[in-house]
């Protein structure tokens, strides 16, 4: 018994040791390094995301990536937050927050360290003003005035020229409370997603030119740099340019509260 026990303990250290069981071993820990979770932040940002999970741009990410839950975990935050986790902790990504905001707001100027996916949608950021009051149409318009903006939106940048001043709140509800008080000149808001604010809130669409623009922005997820993450972004990648042919993405962004006139002005092109 005990040679048979001996030559039965030698046979396994035997197996154990072999190339096959060794590769297999390596496998494994790839493949459980590859599809643990990635950790998506998504910012608080009013209708569109909200802390019970609820909100347009949650639910596009959902949709885009179904099937593939067990591919992310979500965590809501505020958006200055997002933008700091994103860059020092150990989240994975954040959505939707594009790769140029980020550099720009976090004054963050090592570019290889984040990856970009496709975008979702194309929000265009307009000038709304007072209701009452005159529009907003070029930035010399805009000098010494005083804009309400997300904390940590930062768009400070873009109005250089114009030495704007800023007043920053934490929601787009509250950008609205603001400005319909009175308190503040103007008020940045993206479309799509203000609409959707500006019917949850019951009030009418402020004045502002739908001609002046100020910034394009990409609804993309963005990722600090590593093959775990690629491989996410390319898989977000692939499902988006298959429910834009599909028609799929669009009808989606429309029963979540898009206008049906105007939803085409927001969808990413393939070619983005």
């Amino acid at each position: 018994m005990g040679r048979l026990k001996q030559y039965l303990t030698l046979l396994c250290l035997a197996f154990l040791l072999s190339p096959g069981a060794l590769a297999s071993d390596a496998n494994d820990a790839k493949d459980g390094g590859e599809n643990r979770p990635m950790k998506v932040i998504m910012p608080l940002w009013g209708p569109s995301i909200q802390a019970d999970g609820t909100g347009m741009f949650v639910d596009l990410f959902r949709f885009v990536l179904k099937g593939y839950e067990h591919r992310y975990e979500i965590e809501y935050v505020s958006y200055d937050k997002a933008l700091r986790l994103l860059l020092y902790s150990d989240v994975d990504c954040a959505y939707p927050v594009s790769k140029p905001t980020i550099l720009v707001s976090m004054k963050h100027v090592d570019a290889t360290q984040l990856i970009q996916s496709q975008s979702v949608l194309v929000s265009k950021t307009y000038v709304f003003s007072r209701p009452g009051e005159p529009v907003f149409s070029t930035m010399e318009a805009l000098k010494g005035k005083l804009l309400i903006q997300i904390r940590g939106e930062n768009y400070n940048h873009n109005f250089t020229t114009a030495r704007a001043r800023f007043w920053n709140v934490d929601s787009e509800p509250e950008k609205v409370r603001v400005l319909l008080g009175g308190r503040g000149d103007a008020m940045l808001g993206s479309m799509p997603d203000i609409l959707i604010t500006f019917a949850e809130m019951g009030v009418e669409i402020p004045p502002y030119d739908p001609d002046f623009s100020v910034l394009d922005y990409d609804n993309a997820m963005t990722c600090r740099n590593s093959a775990e993450a690629a491989a996410l972004v390319d898989l977000f990648n692939r499902r988006i340019r298959e429910t834009v042919e599909d028609g799929s993405l669009r009808a989606h962004a429309v029963d979540n509260g898009v206008p049906e006139l105007v939803v085409d002005a927001f969808l990413p092109t393939l070619s983005r």
